[in-house]
């Protein structure tokens, strides 16, 4: 039994064959996916999937993309929208510092703020995209410390991990954990408490090694898992047994999916 705690099936390259992409991932063992929005129109499609399908939960939020363009109404839809029982978190929500041409870091802060608030008020947790923004995260995080995170792909250094587990965030590894040159990623891994740990896809991104190159999908979860149980030294099975658990303790929706 595993949970992929983060896929796109929202996005155009999965979407029409979303029933069909669950269908092999429940042949690999995958009982329930987590898919996530990163803007309006995504997080409209993730709940309409969650709502339809007992195996998906919902995330609902603006990518930090999003912080040049997103208007006051786009907030206040995604509100909204989280008042569906099936949406288990805001998000992805976070900074990129990769992509500031997208939007200037102080917009994406604002942003990422707008949206802690709101998960804060309405008793969610977040799912945060950090991609090279050191520790710019700490203290949106110590602002609302209420705020369960999961921070999705993790990539960061060693000090952020520290940071974000001290601040009882989970800490979710994607495809990129399997890839050869990868190795300070899985050290980083194997120090990871294991009741802090999720395994997500990213798909239709972040292919694992075995797949690279080919659209990613909920199914081959089971690779990046396989090195994510080697780097915390345990069998696959636990992990995916421990890794499910942490996802249902985080994402309310997935309480009753399995």
């Amino acid at each position: 039994m595993i949970v992929d705690s983060h896929a796109h099936l929202n996005h155009e390259d999965l979407l029409e064959e979303a029933d069909a992409v669950l269908q092999r991932a429940a042949l690999a063992g995958v009982a329930a996916v987590v898919v996530v929005g990163y803007d309006l129109p995504s997080s409209k499609r993730a709940v309409e999937l969650a709502e339809r399908l007992p195996q998906v939960a919902a995330v609902v939020g603006l990518h930090p993309y999003e912080a040049g363009r997103a208007a006051e109404d786009d907030i206040r839809a995604i509100s909204e929208l989280a008042s569906s029982t099936r949406v288990a978190a805001i998000g992805e929500i976070g900074l990129d510092y990769h992509g500031e041409e997208y939007a200037p870091k102080a917009l994406q802060i604002e942003l990422a703020r707008r949206q802690m608030a709101m998960a804060d008020d309405l008793g969610l947790p977040v799912v945060l995209h950090l991609r090279e923004t050191g520790l710019d995260i700490l203290p949106l995080l110590d602002a609302y410390p209420e705020v369960r995170a999961v921070a999705h792909c993790f990539d960061g250094g060693e000090a952020l991990l520290t940071e974000v587990l001290a601040r009882g965030a989970f800490i979710s590894f994607a495809g990129n954990l399997t890839y050869k040159r990868n190795e300070t990623l899985r050290s980083l891994a194997g120090r990871v408490p294991p009741g802090r740990l999720l395994v997500e896809t990213d798909s239709p991104y972040l292919a694992p090694q075995g797949h690279r190159g080919r659209r990613n999908e909920p199914a081959y979860i089971v690779e990046t898992l396989s090195a994510l149980a080697a780097a915390q030294g345990v069998p696959v099975a636990d992990l995916a047994l421990v890794t499910s658990r942490n996802a249902q303790e985080i994402f309310r929706p997935l309480r009753t999916a399995f």
